[in-house]
């Protein structure tokens, strides 16, 4: 009987490992926004294995100059879409539990993209708070108006203190406290339906579900136009950073009503906001062609304000 020769694959040598590395994490960046948990975490690990491959190479005094600038560019490809591929990887509550321990230093920053996505979000929600900041000035134009000439009624008053302590309670993380700001405004406007979706968000935040949906469904029946209701919420998931939730009450009224422009200027902030751009640009594009059609001016210079926003952003 002829003995059987076997081929055994050869077993690459740390370097040629590490260039094999880094062909699979450029062969799998035009993925990088549309990954699954899977992919996603085999990118991390693939990150992790490369940087662990340059330690150990550069102690022989290795000549990886080459292989360095590869994986600079690598990483910075990736930072231009931790937003998506996080979401891809399910989230923050998933790239904590991926994470090795004890964490990884700060040099493997990919462990803590979390941190950059909550950045980039805060700082587009501080920009788009400033393009509308001239809704404040008239706002308190409003209150001083209020408080020296008109006379204002105890209504008015309590929903506006309402809804600005709890919100401050909300943002210093004091859910109980916002939830008590809001329920002292209701002692004397209960049926209000701003101070009502504020507090089956605060009661949803508490994880007391039930009487969150109670009072939600309070809200939706003192409103005549069930689009006005998600509209409504929406703006204040996205004011309490729920980008998700926006999104889904944004696209629920659209669903209702798709001419309202303001619906569209508050999608193109949710997208915006999670630095999905090309989608922004087309729904910024929509509001300001709707309100133009509906007279609507404020929606026209905040939509396209916006789109100069992203066009100039890097």
């Amino acid at each position: 009987m002829r003995k059987l020769d076997y081929l055994h694959p050869r077993k690459l040598n740390p370097a040629d490992e590490l260039r094999d590395l880094l062909q699979q994490l450029e062969n799998s960046q035009p993925q990088l926004k549309t990954m699954n948990p899977t992919q996603a975490l085999t990118t991390l690990r693939n990150l992790d294995q490369a940087y662990d491959l340059f330690a150990e190479l550069e102690v022989t005094g290795a000549d990886l100059e080459a292989e360095r600038g590869r994986f600079t560019s690598i990483q910075a490809h990736l930072k231009k879409y931790v937003g998506p591929f996080l979401k891809g990887l399910g989230g923050p509550a998933a790239l904590s539990e991926y994470r090795p321990q004890p964490a990884p230093s700060r040099e493997r920053w990919w462990w803590y993209i979390h941190e950059m996505v909550a950045a980039h979000q805060k700082r587009i929600m501080k920009q788009i708070m400033i393009i509308v900041g001239s809704i404040v000035v008239v706002i308190v134009g409003l209150i001083i108006a209020f408080n020296t000439v008109l006379a204002p009624s105890p209504e008015a008053i309590a929903r506006l203190q309402g809804e600005n302590r709890s919100l401050d309670a909300f943002d210093l993380g004091d859910y109980e406290g916002a939830l008590a700001a809001v329920d002292t405004a209701r002692e004397v406007i209960p049926n209000d339906v701003t101070l009502l979706i504020l507090r089956g968000i605060f009661l949803e935040t508490l994880g007391r579900e039930q009487e969150s949906h109670d009072s939600f469904e309070q809200a939706q029946q003192a409103i005549d136009e069930p689009a006005d209701f998600y509209v409504g919420r929406a703006q204040y998931y996205l004011r309490t950073n729920q980008v998700d939730k926006a999104e889904g009450d944004i696209r629920t009224a659209l669903d209702i009503d798709d001419t309202i422009a303001h619906a569209w200027l508050m999608l193109g902030q949710v997208l915006e906001v999670q630095d999905r751009r090309g989608e922004a640009i087309m729904a910024y594009q929509q509001a300001s062609n709707l309100a133009i059609e509906n007279g609507d001016n404020e929606v026209v210079v905040l939509a396209r304000l916006a789109l100069g926003r992203i066009s100039a952003a890097p």
